[in-house]
């Protein structure tokens, strides 16, 4: 409510407005019970945080975001109860050595095993014996051709190398191969690999490995490295064939935990997740050479919630420390801006306790109330403070000061307090949780703010009247400075054109706002979580939010599979299909065409003896076919390469000398041929495959697929790029159009994210509405209305404007500021227009006055308040940061300059104001 021109009024009695009686009781009251006021405040802000610590818990999950009733929240629950979630928590192994990577995950699980009051599963491995016999059935036939050709074609070869097991013999056969052209393309196809070698003359890995292992050996290196196994994987050493979860390229290891649930606390699963990190970090010990951290969805909204948590308590020290600075030397003195601030300390507390008992927890939005509260609450103490100063400068005692203040101010504090609360309760008013919450928090924190200000800050005054008697001085830059205001409104009709352009201008982004949805966009880039979560996309080469259908049977759940897989915006559909070969029938009656071939892969059981001399000549020979041959073809890498390690094989073997050379390379053989035979023996298993049937499917993998309810589960990776709106609705319509019910973390961010955006809208919406209704009704007049909500109408433009220049979107976190933004313009609008009303002279340039020092001011230190918030690593909390400030600086720049200048043509044209 604005009040009418001209009215001050020192006896509360004689006040005709209820509002004026209030706020003159209340500063009287102040004025004779201080010490009783500031007693009663400090007891219950001591009870507020007691209260706080003991009762207030905090959400890390987005889905406590949501309203639980929500239907795509209700499906998206029963999916994550049939089906175990094993995404919340995932330990990420990368490295280069793939025996460090296993062993690392073997010492790991052993350990995490003996923790079950921790950990519920772990998966890490799948049993690969069931699917031992099978590995031809997952052949496509095309393969599993070839591989019948090369078995029949060097099937001479194996007969060489299985009579007489070592290295020598080894040797001799390789040599016969090159001389043939053929070298060992034989195991290319026969032990598994899926290339296809043009040029078998150049098909050199087992060779090049071979040698490799042999030098090392030779030298004093004792680890054994399977050359049987890098040549079947192309020069790799496969983790994913041992049943080990990699990612596609292999590069990473991964390790998923389930831990128990009902754990509860300000982070979430907070202590299994320190314990979990306490158990890699020891592991780690071992293995110095790899990179180990923890990511997932649990972790990453842990790891958010301390970060935001600790990005708040620095912006918040900084704000309380920037803005009493500010204070301070814009004041003059010391003292009030300090009991101003002590008050809004107290008001802090009072927040505290209001939030436990009205909400009873944070989460990851309303966390950031503080800082919003310090940046916004300062602003009533700033009017109060700068408008008694202008009542004692003009020469009345500290009562009469303080009455004068309370009824200058009084009504244009309590409309601002009433319009922020309205802003943030537009908030309330919304279907999404979180905003919800914050909506709550903020408007009740705005008003305990208000509160402290109008009680507990007069009474603090008065307290420091009474006993130190301070001296006002006026300052000789005021007259100074105050002509020069008057001086430059003298051209308003300038001002007005000026700003009128400005505002043209920044109208044009609004046809085209941008929007950044993406999620990963406001997280802290340099937390683990984050940074390995990145790491496994990057490796993946697809999205990690996946969609799920829910099949109820499996010929529903082949035809989902079927029809998703032929969509070309999913890179990878997973389901129990997945686990099933095609014709397996028609491939099991092939491959007992090629059980003699396999039946023949009988290795004798004893090692030829090793001979070092036989080696050498072999070695000999060797290398000079091998330079004969790289002569001819030009640049033959692999030529080249084993041509070179056969060499320094040679060299090895005089540097160390022929006896402890033949020691270490029998050894060595004897090794090797240990684990030929096992190799020979999985492929002869092969030999009698039996069909992959769901039933007999190890448990572990099965209920990934399988719910123990009968529903099966079909998990669907786009391709696209989920963060482009346009194309995940498109691929949404078409998912939906197979299963109306489609769910997912990636369909339960998307949801979320519409509801939350659309939140942000609705609750800037309510709050205009509310705002203009309570405007209007409070000063009945159109223009009036019009003048008070012109700093937020061209505030907000000139936001965007801004916003476009320095290239900034909107995003989840940010778009707060459509709600907050309204408030905080209208509150400088309504002190402003309320004091040109209450001046007798209304040619006069408001910011003239304490008011419109009050107004820049508090604007200064609200924009102090939220830019504190640019020092926080979370990139959701800077970002928030960053809009409000540009928005309150906005908003402030059109109450000194548009909202004066039409005011002083108002004075001119003499329109009622």
């Amino acid at each position: 409510m604005l009040q009418d021109p001209g009215r001050t009024q020192t006896d509360p009695n004689s006040s005709t407005s209820l509002l004026d009686r209030f706020f003159l009781y209340l500063e009287k009251f102040a004025w004779d019970h201080p010490i009783s006021v500031i007693t009663v405040s400090l007891l219950v802000a001591g009870v507020s945080i007691v209260f706080t610590v003991e009762r207030l818990t905090f959400k890390t999950s987005r889905s406590d975001l949501v309203n639980a009733e929500l239907p795509y929240v209700k499906t998206y629950e029963k999916y994550r109860e049939d089906f175990e979630d094993f995404e919340g928590m995932i330990v990420v192994v990368e490295g280069k050595n793939p025996s460090d990577m296993k062993g690392f995950s073997e010492s790991f699980v052993k350990k995490m095993g003996k923790e079950s009051l921790v950990i519920s599963k772990v998966l890490y491995k799948m049993d690969t014996d069931y699917f031992r016999d099978k590995g031809f059935l997952f052949m496509n036939f095309d393969e599993l051709r070839d591989l019948g050709d090369k078995l029949r074609d060097h099937q001479k070869f194996m007969d060489q190398v299985n009579p007489a097991p070592g290295l020598n013999q080894l040797l001799t056969s390789i040599n016969a191969e090159i001389s043939s052209g053929m070298v060992d393309s034989l195991l290319t196809r026969f032990l598994g690999s899926d290339e296809d070698r043009n040029d078998d003359t150049s098909d050199l890995s087992l060779l090049v490995a071979l040698l490799k292992e042999m030098a090392s050996h030779v030298g004093g290196d004792s680890t054994y490295r399977s050359p049987w196994k890098s040549f079947l994987r192309s020069g790799k050493n496969s983790l994913r064939e041992d049943g080990y979860i990699v990612s596609e390229d292999e590069k990473l290891l991964l390790i998923f935990i389930v831990p128990n649930k009902g754990e509860t606390g300000f982070t979430g699963p907070r202590d299994t997740i320190d314990f979990v990190r306490k158990m890699i970090a020891e592991t780690a010990l071992q293995f110095p050479a790899l990179e180990i951290g923890l990511t997932g969805e649990d972790v990453i909204a842990s790891d958010e919630m301390v970060t935001t948590r600790l990005d708040v308590k620095k912006a918040s020290i900084i704000a309380l420390i920037g803005v009493a600075l500010l204070f301070i030397l814009a004041y003059g003195g010391v003292v009030k801006p300090m009991l101003a601030m002590f008050c809004l300390v107290v008001a802090l507390c009072w927040s505290m306790g209001y939030t436990t008992l009205a909400v009873g927890h944070l989460n990851i939005l309303s966390i950031v109330f503080t800082t919003i509260l310090i940046g916004l609450g300062i602003d009533f103490g700033i009017h109060i403070l700068e408008r008694y100063k202008e009542e004692r400068l003009g020469g009345n005692d500290p009562m009469i000061a303080l009455q004068n203040t309370v009824q200058g101010t009084g009504r244009g504090n309590f409309a601002g307090a009433i319009t922020t609360a309205m802003a943030f309760g537009g908030m309330a008013l919304t279907d999404f949780v979180g905003i919800v919450e914050l909506g709550i928090i903020a408007a009740g924190g705005i008003l305990l703010c208000f509160l402290s200000m109008v009680l507990l800050l007069p009474a603090t005054v008065t307290v420091e009247e009474k006993w130190f008697r301070p001296d006002y001085r006026k300052s000789h830059w005021i007259g100074t400075i105050n002509g020069n205001i008057e001086k430059i409104f003298d051209h308003y009709f300038l001002i007005i054109f000026v700003s009128g352009g400005l505002f043209v201008l920044s109208l044009i982004p609004l046809w085209n706002l941008s929007f950044d949805y993406n999620l990963l966009n406001l997280q802290a880039k340099e937390v683990e979580a984050v940074k390995y979560e990145m790491k496994i996309i990057e490796s993946a080469k697809r999205s990690v939010w996946s969609m799920a259908m829910v099949a109820d049977s499996f010929e529903d759940a082949a035809q989902k599979h079927k029809s998703v897989q032929q969509m070309s915006e999913v890179a990878n559909v997973e389901s129990i299909v997945s686990l099933l070969p095609e014709r397996q029938s028609e491939k099991i009656e092939y491959i007992k065409t090629l059980t003699p071939v396999l039946e023949g892969l009988e290795v004798d059981l004893e090692d030829e003896e090793f001979s070092l001399d036989r080696l050498k000549k072999m070695l000999k020979k060797i290398r000079f076919k091998l330079q004969g041959r790289e002569e001819k073809k030009g640049q033959p890498d692999e030529v080249g390469e084993a041509g070179l390690l056969a060499q320094r094989v040679l060299e090895e073997v005089e540097r160390v000398g022929p006896g402890t050379a033949e020691e270490r390379l029998a050894v060595f053989s004897k090794t090797l041929f240990q684990d030929y035979r096992e190799k020979m023996e999985d492929l002869k298993k092969k030999a009698y495959p039996s069909p992959v049937k769901i039933e007999e499917l190890p448990p572990i993998i099965k209920s990934r697929f399988v719910s123990e309810n009968g529903g099966y589960l079909v998990t669907i990776y786009p391709s696209i790029d989920i963060w482009d709106v346009d194309a995940r609705e498109a691929l949404m319509t078409k998912l939906q159009a197979i299963d109306p019910d489609v769910t997912g973390n990636a369909v339960h961010m998307f949801e979320s994210s519409k509801l939350m955006k659309n939140g942000y809208i609705q609750g800037g919406i309510y709050a205009m509405i509310a705002i203009i209704i309570y405007v209007f009704t409070a000063v009945k007049n159109l223009r009036t209305t019009l003048f008070v909500l012109l700093p937020v109408a061209v505030g907000s433009v000139w936001t965007v404007g801004i916003m476009r220049l320095l290239d900034i979107h909107f995003n989840l976190a940010n778009l707060v500021i459509l709600p907050l933004i309204i408030g905080i313009g209208v509150v400088n609008g309504v002190h402003i227009v309320h004091r040109y009303r209450e001046e007798p002279d209304q040619g006069t340039t408001v910011l003239s006055k304490s008011t419109g020092q009050a107004v820049i001011l508090s604007s200064l230190t609200t924009m102090i308040g939220f830019g504190s918030m640019m020092v926080a690593e979370h990139q959701g909390v800077y970002s928030l940061g960053q809009v409000l400030t540009i928005g309150v600086g906005s908003c402030l720049l059109a109450s000194i300059t548009v909202l004066p200048a039409i005011l002083k043509l108002s004075a001119a044209r003499d329109w009622k104001i």
